[in-house]
């Protein structure tokens, strides 16, 4: 080898490097992509139905609940959490935020509570064990006597400007069963963001 020439890189080598770059960025993006092609996970009802109930407040009872769960860094948890303070909400129902945060995070309080929300800040680990809940944002409707009427999505696409929980809870106190729509968003739970992202590239 003359001197100040590099050796050229052997063929395989250059092949396996290229390959497994190749594969980190399938894997990345397949990732990435998960929050906004994938539905994610909603509890089913009756597995809501005590854990709500022991949620509720003295002054609560005999009167419809609606939970929002909304998580802070969740884009779409972002917009509900804007169209709620933005509209007029339904008179005679309860409604509740569920706003997840990491330890030691805060929440816009004052705002959540100025608009008439009841306001219940968790971490992710407490949202698990107080409402057997994943992943955020998500409706629940619940009657004035405990049964979960609707638990779901807000809106039939990902990042749909059309948020309808209003029309879902006034379906609901009319009697109507409401199909969910699916739930968009984060996964909030940890063994479900592992179970999504295993590797680590979100979190």
């Amino acid at each position: 080898m003359k001197p100040g020439i590099l050796p050229r890189p052997k063929p395989i080598a250059a092949y396996l490097g290229l390959t497994a770059w190749a594969v980190i960025c399938v894997l990345m993006g397949a990732s990435l992509l998960a929050d906004h092609l994938l539905t994610l996970p909603a509890p089913a009802a009756a597995s809501l139905r005590d854990v709500v109930a022991a949620q509720r407040r003295v002054d609560q009872r005999d009167r419809w609940l609606v939970l929002h769960v909304v998580a802070a860094g969740c884009g779409c948890s972002a917009r509900v959490l804007e169209h709620l303070l933005a509209t007029p909400r339904p008179p005679g129902v309860i409604e509740r935020v569920v706003f997840v945060v990491e330890p030691g995070g805060v929440a816009p309080a004052a705002a959540i509570r100025d608009h008439g929300f009841d306001l219940d800040v968790v971490t992710p680990d407490e949202l698990g064990a107080r409402y057997h809940v994943e992943a955020a944002p998500l409706l629940v409707v619940v009657d004035p006597h405990d049964g979960v009427r609707y638990v779901g999505g807000y809106t039939p696409r990902k990042q749909a400007a059309d948020l309808r929980d209003l029309a879902v809870i006034a379906a609901t106190r009319r009697g109507e069963t409401v199909p969910p729509l699916p739930a968009f968003g984060c996964a909030v739970g940890r063994a479900l963001r592992s179970k999504l992202d295993p590797l680590g590239f979100r979190n």
